[in-house]
């Protein structure tokens, strides 16, 4: 696995934030698809803001906390 350069791993988990922040809720492939990122990746970045209290999962989508 390729490491990231400094300060991408936060830039993503922002990018991240901000879209279900920005929006009424989103599902993980429209992260996924809007990120260019693999759904596992933003399934990891999700689990931990979820972690952190900053969203929250209902049903499919992921609304801001």
């Amino acid at each position: 696995m390729a490491r990231l350069k400094r300060g991408e791993r936060q830039r993503r988990r922002r990018s991240i934030r901000n879209r279900i922040w920005g929006s009424f809720g989103l599902k993980e492939s429209e992260i996924a698809e809007e990120t260019g990122l693999d759904r596992r990746v933003v399934n990891n970045y999700l689990r931990e803001l979820k972690d952190d209290g900053d969203i929250h999962k209902d049903g499919w989508y992921w609304y801001r906390d």
